[in-house]
């Protein structure tokens, strides 16, 4: 008489282990937020007004442009940067011949508004390094916890720098960031979003910022501090005008 080989132990785990849900990545995370926000569009341009400067930004596949102009005392200035070319400015339309500092500066000063404005698209770039550290609770609210760091390639002049996200877990929004820099002294900051809106399927927020007493408080302390109301707020960050075009 034959008897089979009884398997259903093993069989069972199998079943078992298969059905495990994989864990969530800091890399999924980062792009349900991005779809959240409809940076998932494959061609668009946004203009917008941030505090003197009218900027215009344009994306397509491979391809973006950062653009800043200003009247000053009558006469119009124009920055334009993209992923080709490095910074350029114009006066009166003509082009104007500018040293390495003062390109660098230009630069860096248009390459930062522009990266707070495109969050959390710009957090797919190759030079990010994102982890995912856990959860947070902040004010009874339960938030995914990415930590940023930047390769050297292609992480610019302040790749040294540290950024937290605090990404809502319903609605896979940003609440809170933060972020740490070495320039001038060094020190953090702590941004909260206001004034969340949708423009033509996009989603826009401004902030508040916050700066903490001790200029090398931890990043990962920021939300505690926040909560207890012992971070100081320096400035309000809003954009305005914004206009979307999709193509």
């Amino acid at each position: 008489m034959l008897f089979m080989k009884k398997t259903f132990p093993f069989f069972c785990f199998y079943l078992i282990a298969c059905s495990q849900p994989k864990p969530i990545t800091s890399d999924q995370i980062i792009e349900q937020s991005i779809s959240a926000y409809g940076w998932n569009q494959r061609e668009f341009s946004i203009t917008f007004d941030f505090r003197d400067y009218k900027y215009k930004l344009i994306r397509k596949p491979l391809f973006y442009s950062y653009q800043r102009s200003k009247v000053k005392e009558g006469t119009p200035f124009l920055d334009v940067m993209t992923s080709k070319t490095r910074l350029q400015r114009y006066k009166n339309n003509k082009l104007i011949n500018l040293n390495d500092s003062i390109t660098s500066l230009y630069a860096n000063s248009l390459n930062s508004v522009m990266y707070f404005f495109q969050l959390p698209l710009i957090l797919r770039d190759d030079a990010v390094i994102s982890e995912l550290l856990g959860t947070t609770i902040i004010l009874g609210k339960t938030y995914w916890t990415i930590k940023i760091l930047f390769n050297q390639a292609g992480g610019g002049e302040d790749f040294q720098d540290e950024y937290r996200y605090w990404i809502d877990q319903e609605n896979n929004r940003i609440t809170f960031f933060a972020y740490n820099y070495s320039t001038d002294g060094g020190g953090v900051r702590f941004r909260e979003a206001r004034n969340i809106r949708n423009i033509d399927g996009f989603l826009f927020q401004d902030y508040v910022n916050y700066k903490a007493k001790d200029k090398f408080t931890s990043l990962d302390s920021l939300p505690s501090f926040f909560e207890k109301e012992k971070l100081e707020i320096i400035s309000i960050i809003e954009n305005k005008k914004i206009k979307v075009e999709v193509r």
